[in-house]
């Protein structure tokens, strides 16, 4: 039997995983400003839905928002409750519970398929402080949440699996899932995991439409055709998972083709998803984007990534490929799917991250269990000194790259350079001396502190480049009740968003702009200084910049017909 003193170790592992990434994740996450692209429009639909009641059909400047289901804007709207309002706080609260969720996930898998906790532990750690995944837990997003549920689909499965199937690579002769447990609570066990698999699934649909299906039934479908087990799909009870799924994808479909119409409901089903797959409207890339982007995006743990290929192409590993390979399908079917798709973003693939974790945390037990085998010498301790050499040589590199772009911010960088500067020297000591898991942990808390030092000292510095509320706030303070605000040529969220509004008025060509300036009423329009500079002398209309501001690289202007 499994003992209490495994499982109450388990339990204060798991609660250390949360008060580590809870800290990380949530740590000064309402202080700055929504960015652009993503986090002023996701916030503004959510806005928009709480404003109208309607939380069938999305809106976004009071049109219907077909790009996205509603699941996020849900979670946002619940966030809020306590705030009276949405903030840029409970806007990305959902997206922080989600990575803390993610976390736990990973290692409750990483349990559940080697029977080793410093696997996976090392995989929910690693998962954590991988740079895209950290930051996309700091910020209003549909794919942390994606993420989440795609991994907790495959958890279930697994958990199903395991209840009747011997299938963990390092298993008893008895699965542990089966120890002192009749047939009875098995099949009852197994059940209730196969449901909740079908289930994650739905709630991924709700979340980013048919892909939150689509990844987690292929990697499942793929994993048991390579294991020649495809009869368990039949033991997941589909009959019953896919009428629990139909009913709560199909339920909002229902009732969103009903409120939004017939447009509205092609959009969502087929426009944004089949249409984005087949020939994008956006974000068009090369086939090969995401063999440069996500080794970028999995820093610093990507350094692993070619001593994992080499190993599991050589003798030594050929024969334990069997061990990984589920979470070996997994990267492999989303980064075939999303290569294959026209549409391309380093956020799309960031549901690979959690099986990518799990390798190379498998990859470095590995490496701590055989750290004197010649086959390690290279593969394990040169990406260990690449890391060394890296982080000592961005304690010298930061400070002078800083003084030379902004030398008003170099003493920003002196924490920076004594966590850089400390944290490689100890962690030089531990590959010298072979203590690769103290090394290891050294990373991560050189990550920790760093990223969270940043959230005091550089984000603060960022949000006055890329914010647009210094500038709306000028607005919202000037205009009355009724008084009309427009926006020239372009038309940007975090203006809605920080001016209150459910509405701006588009303006395209000098007509419509002349037009909107004669009004007898007082009016207010942005626009960029370029366009402004262009068209100024043709309005023959008397017009006054009330505010200027830089917002990312755009140079804006408010103005209005009549001086206040």
């Amino acid at each position: 039997m499994i003992s209490k003193t495994t499982i109450n170790n388990t339990h204060l592992i798991a609660t250390c995983i949360i008060l580590f990434t809870g800290f990380l994740f949530l740590f000064n996450i309402g202080k700055r400003d929504l960015w652009a692209p993503d986090e002023p429009r996701y916030a503004q639909v959510s806005k928009e839905m709480r404003d109208s009641g309607n939380f069938i059909v999305p809106h976004l400047n009071s049109e219907p928002y077909p790009d996205k289901p509603p699941l996020l804007f849900w979670l946002i709207n619940l966030f809020s409750i306590p705030f009276g309002k949405i903030t840029a706080l409970s806007s990305r609260l959902p997206s922080a519970f989600a990575g803390i969720g993610c976390c736990l996930a990973i290692f409750y898998l990483g349990k559940s398929l080697y029977h080793n906790t410093r696997i996976a532990l090392l995989a929910s750690l690693f998962l954590a402080t991988s740079s895209k995944f950290l930051w996309m837990s700091h910020r209003v997003a549909f794919d942390v949440l994606l993420t989440f549920f795609v991994t907790m689909a495959i958890f279930c499965f697994c958990k199903g699996y395991a209840a009747r199937h011997n299938h963990r690579p390092i298993t008893p002769p008895i699965s542990p899932p089966l120890q002192g447990k009749d047939e009875g609570e098995v099949k009852k066990q197994e059940r209730r995991y196969y449901t909740l698999f079908y289930i994650f699934m739905a709630l991924g649909v709700l979340t980013k439409g048919p892909i939150g299906f689509i990844i987690p039934f292929c990697i499942v479908l793929t994993y048991l055709i390579l294991k020649k087990d495809i009869r368990v799909l039949k033991e997941t009870r589909p009959w019953i998972g896919g009428a629990i799924f139909a009913f709560i994808v199909f339920t909002w479909v229902y009732l969103a083709s009903i409120y939004g119409g017939k447009e509205y409901a092609y959009q969502i089903l087929f426009k944004q998803n089949v249409g984005r797959f087949a020939s994008s409207f956006a974000h068009k890339r090369p086939f090969y984007y995401y063999f440069i982007n996500f080794p970028v995006n999995f820093i610093p743990w990507s350094i692993f990534i070619p001593s994992i290929a080499i190993y599991l192409l050589s003798k030594e590993g050929r024969g334990k490929i069997q061990n990984i390979l589920l979470p070996v399908i997994w990267v492999a079917v989303v980064f075939i799917f999303f290569s294959i798709v026209s549409g391309k973003r380093d956020i799309y693939v960031l549901p690979l991250y959690p099986a990518a974790a799990l390798i190379t945390a498998w990859f470095l037990n590995e490496f701590v269990e055989q750290f004197r085998a010649k086959h390690f010498k290279k593969i394990g301790y040169y990406p260990c000194y690449i890391l060394c050499g890296t982080t000592l040589a961005l304690s010298t590199l930061l400070p002078i790259a800083i003084y030379k772009l902004f030398p008003q911010h170099t003493s920003s960088t002196i924490p920076f350079v004594a966590i850089l500067l400390i944290g490689g020297l100890v962690m030089l000591r531990f590959v010298r001396y072979a203590r690769i898991i103290p090394f290891l942990f050294t990373i991560i808390f050189v990550i920790f502190f760093a990223f969270n030092i940043g959230t005091l000292k550089a984000i603060p510095i960022l949000n006055q480049y890329k914010s647009a509320k210094e500038i709306c706030d000028k607005a919202y303070s000037m205009m009355k009740s009724g008084e009309k605000l427009a926006m020239y040529d372009f038309f940007r969220d975090p203006y809605l968003f920080y001016t209150n509004r459910n509405h701006i008025e588009i303006l395209h060509g000098i007509d419509e702009l002349r037009r909107f300036l004669n009004s007898n009423e007082r009016v207010f329009l942005f626009i960029q200084e370029k366009d402004f500079n262009k068209i100024s002398k043709l309005l023959e209309v008397p017009t006054f910049v009330l505010k200027q501001d830089s917002v990312g690289h755009r140079d804006m202007l408010l103005i209005s017909n009549k001086d206040i």
